[in-house]
């Protein structure tokens, strides 16, 4: 068996699993109430873990078919004894799923046969034997028990002495004289037949009457509707084959690799165009005929490049899924009750982007239920309903997505923040009163933070959300926190859709040319005579409608001495307001070429150590063009300068 088939196999069990996670979930939100769970959900998991079953012994992975042959009996058993259920059951299924998924990862990273491994996964099997074991017992009790009480009363069908009128009102099946109440029923074996069959069926009628117009089986062939027959059938054969038709299509599974290829083309594409219709020797030269071709060109290349970048986007109800069972067992340490509400999740994200989403939302809603939301106790003492909720959502907005994490807990403790925030150093206490809560709250990202009085299995360490500040400013994204006491806690992150191609404003400062992406830029302003403020050396302002913001040479960014301290004024330059996290600055530039699509090329390694670069890619006039990293740049401008 080739590997690659083994490895595309684990992929689709992946999925499958999945499905049982999340059909497992629905198990325990139907069975929270005390009712049974539907037979049709019972079904469905049974599918699921004997397909899982049945793929994994055609590839040898025995470990894999003995695991979900377990659970395959388990669910087999309930599907047939529903009333037995419990949540012990429900535990060791979940606990199925966990190994299965735990099997596939070891298989997908070192390949071992696919057979057990661990003293857990033994144990796990003899654990579910042993419940199945019990499950019989009780039932076979049970049954017993049924049988000899109520066996004879409830059916009457091996009495002696046949109470009058019982059998024939109940079955009618060994009466010896038939009611004429069959004959009204069913009309079959009458011999003389009533108006009232043949209005009902007309199967044994001579005469075509009113039933016959109801279904027209066995009506005489008339002119008015010798064509109706005919036309019938091929409609119901062109619908049958319009049905098949949507059965039939379906997804395709492509190596992500060739995506990436295919994106790399398109993205040659996109930068070869603009060198080509608007090459300088063509610049002089009236070619009304070429400038129309090379607008269609335009719009052609501008439609694939939309329809490849969508290839690469998924819907983000994967990631939102899995958030279920975390939401599951987390409330179950920490003794509370949760319910997760989740919206958006049709919204689509690019793979790359998506895949690095899982961790940061992990440490935001853990925080949410350890930290965030009271127990049931201290719920009731204050008004609110004993199961905290905690809404999920995403929604698409311009050319970013923003995912919300909202919870009704207790809200962030401000006072309490403080302190730890004096205890490692990050602030003095002369400092607290002139802080606002947003940089109260900005404490929380700090390395090491925690307000956690002991460290356990979900807090304490300080690491949670650092690891999300960290992985969304590698998206090029934001995570901002508002909080009310009493209320709730928000976290909303906002990230871009793609990170392959960006649409950015392309300028010019001497013989270099840069790329600002359009998303960093608030407005770009044509300035001459304008009079600037110093502060001091290389720390400059100007008057931006009623504010004073900053304002800074591309130079003085890159570390050298910026030209605007020989000059009290601005003369003929164009400068770009860009924003980040609610900071505004101006950077002067001498050229504004135009807005232009950009494919991002990675940086040469002799330039990693520049701060504040993006990327690089090429231009359509040929030359290279720097990508900024326009947020890095104001939150370092703003470090070095702040007073």
């Amino acid at each position: 068996m080739e590997r690659e088939d083994v490895l595309e196999y684990l992929t689709e069990a992946k999925e499958c699993l999945e499905n049982i996670e999340t059909g497992l979930l629905n198990f325990e939100k139907t069975t929270l109430d005390g009712s049974l769970v539907e037979r049709d959900l019972l079904d469905t998991l049974f599918r699921h873990f004997h397909t899982v079953k049945g793929s994994s012994g055609f590839f040898g992975l025995s470990g894999i078919v003995k695991v979900a042959h377990a659970a395959e009996n388990l669910l087999d058993y309930l599907r047939n004894k529903p009333e037995v259920q419990d949540e012990e059951t429900l535990e060791i299924l979940l606990n199925a799923l966990d190994l299965l998924n735990e099997l596939v990862i070891h298989e997908e990273n070192s390949p071992s046969g696919g057979d057990l491994y661990s003293e857990d996964q033994i144990r796990f099997l003899e654990k579910t034997n042993q419940k199945l074991s019990e499950l019989k017992n009780i039932s076979a009790d049970a049954n017993l028990d049924s049988n000899t009480q109520v066996g004879s009363k409830e059916f009457g069908l091996f009495l002696e002495e046949t109470p009058k009128g019982s059998g024939s009102e109940e079955f009618g099946i060994f009466t010896s004289n038939p009611t004429s109440k069959n004959q009204e029923e069913f009309g079959l074996f009458q011999t003389t037949p009533k108006e009232s069959v043949p209005q009902e069926f007309g199967l044994f009628h001579q005469e075509p009457i009113t039933s016959s117009l109801e279904f027209g089986l066995f009506e005489p062939t008339k002119e008015n509707l010798v064509p109706s027959k005919p036309n019938q059938q091929p409609n119901a054969t062109s619908a049958k084959k319009e049905e098949k038709k949507s059965v039939q299509k379906k997804d395709i599974r492509i190596d992500t690799d060739k995506l990436d290829s295919l994106l790399d083309i398109v993205g040659e594409i996109v930068i070869n165009e603009p060198m080509v219709t608007e090459h300088p020797d063509l610049q002089k030269l009236k070619l009304e005929n070429f400038q129309k071709s090379a607008l269609q060109l335009k719009k052609l290349i501008r439609n694939l490049q939309e329809i490849t970048l969508s290839l690469r986007m998924v819907p983000i109800a994967g990631v939102f899924s899995r958030m279920e069972r975390l939401v599951r067992d987390t409330a179950k340490k920490t003794g509370k009750l949760v319910e997760l509400v989740i919206s958006g999740e049709d919204t689509e994200i690019d793979k790359s982007i998506i895949e690095e989403m899982y961790d940061p939302l992990v440490h935001i809603i853990r925080n949410a239920i350890d930290h965030g939301l009271e127990t049931p106790e201290e719920r009731k003492e204050v008004g609110k309903s004993p199961k905290g909720k905690i809404h999920l959502t995403a929604v698409q907005s311009g050319k970013e997505v923003w995912i919300e994490v909202r919870d009704d807990g207790r809200g962030l403790q401000r006072d309490k923040i403080l302190r730890k925030a004096i205890t490692l150093g990050l602030i003095h206490q002369s400092e607290v009163d002139n802080l606002k809560d947003e940089e109260v709250w900005d404490f929380l990202f700090h390395p090491g933070f925690s307000t956690a009085k002991e460290v356990t299995d979900l807090s304490g360490r300080g690491v949670g959300l650092d690891v999300v500040r960290k992985n969304v400013t590698t998206l090029k994204g934001f995570v901002d926190v508002s909080s009310n006491p009493t209320q709730g806690t928000i976290f909303l992150i906002r990230v871009p859709l793609t990170l392959a191609i960006i649409e950015g404003l392309v300028v010019r400062k001497s013989e270099t040319y840069f790329i600002l992406p359009s998303i960093d830029v608030k407005e770009t302003i044509y300035i001459k005579n304008e009079p600037i403020n110093e502060l001091y050396r290389n720390n400059h302002s100007i008057q931006y409608r009623e504010n004073q913001i900053s304002i800074v040479d591309i130079d003085l960014l890159f570390g050298k001495e910026s030209e605007l301290n020989e000059n009290n004024s601005i003369e003929e330059k164009y400068m770009i307001v860009t924003e980040s996290h609610e900071n505004q600055m101006g950077i002067v530039f001498d050229e504004i070429l135009g807005n232009q699509s950009i494919v991002i090329k990675p940086i040469s390694p002799l330039f990693k150590n520049i701060n504040g670069l993006a990327g690089c890619t090429i231009l359509g006039n040929g030359h290279a063009g720097l990508i900024l990293d326009v947020r890095k740049l104001i939150n370092q401008h703003m470090a070095i300068h702040s007073p």
